[in-house]
């Protein structure tokens, strides 16, 4: 029978091929991810990010952490940072924020596949959330990192509708205005902000009024990150 079929359609000027499914698997140092066609997929970014974040907190010392991945994309950033440090007690509670659907649906079959998901509810949270419009608020972390979207536009759906596109499009600034003018809310004592920004898109002068807007946000600096020199790191904490 198949080869019948086969036959009609070459008759018919068709060729019969195999469709082979796409790969939508790639690995980030412990974790490998399992991710939608829909979702940004594989960044490189996020990687640089939380490599950057592991880097700070070990120099810093610090311990015992609840993070939060905001924006997080399939979760590169806040997977690499728990899978890195759990093991030490550096990271106890990883939360991950994102306003696409399909980036979580990303993040749920990437728990499964690396045996993480038992920790749902426990150790890791997730929430479907414009900002942190729906992040219940009694949610606190220490650390709230994230490689945000960062090109300015008016109207960024004039663009390709691809989520990689899409998702480096800030409109009018509005994410970061909307974070940084209630993010202490989600912020422990100790609480700070650590943003991955690209100095293609925007320079710190620019971001910095809206921190200074939030009087229970204090601007602590910026530093140029050492794996990209065109990314910078913005440092805010709770006061």
């Amino acid at each position: 029978m198949k080869q019948l079929i086969k036959s009609a359609f070459n008759t018919m000027g068709y060729e019969v091929r195999r469709i082979i499914p796409p790969q939508n698997r790639f690995t980030v140092g412990k974790i490998t991810y399992d991710v939608d066609p829909c979702s940004v997929g594989h960044e490189p970014q996020g990687e640089l990010t939380g490599k950057g974040a592991i880097r700070f907190i070990r120099e810093r010392g610090l311990r015992e952490l609840s993070i939060l991945d905001m924006c997080c994309g399939v979760g590169v950033i806040g997977l690499t940072i728990f899978s890195e440090l759990r093991a030490e007690s550096i990271v106890k509670k990883a939360g991950f924020a994102d306003i696409n659907i399909f980036n979580l649906n990303s993040l749920q079959r990437t728990l499964k596949i690396n045996n993480l998901e038992q920790l749902i509810g426990t150790e890791i949270n997730y929430w479907l959330s414009d900002s942190l419009k729906n992040i219940p608020p009694d949610q606190k972390f220490d650390l709230i990192v994230s490689n945000p979207p960062h090109f300015f536009s008016e109207d960024h759906t004039a663009n390709l509708l691809i989520p990689s596109r899409l998702a480096m499009y800030d409109a009018n600034w509005s994410f970061h205005k909307s974070f940084y003018s209630r993010c202490h809310e989600y912020l422990t004592e100790r609480g700070e902000v650590w943003f991955l920004e690209n100095g293609d898109a925007v320079k710190a002068e620019g971001l910095r009024p809206m921190i200074d807007d939030n009087p229970r946000l204090e601007y602590v600096g910026e530093m140029t990150e050492p794996g990209d020199p065109v990314f910078f790191w913005m440092f805010s904490k709770k006061v």
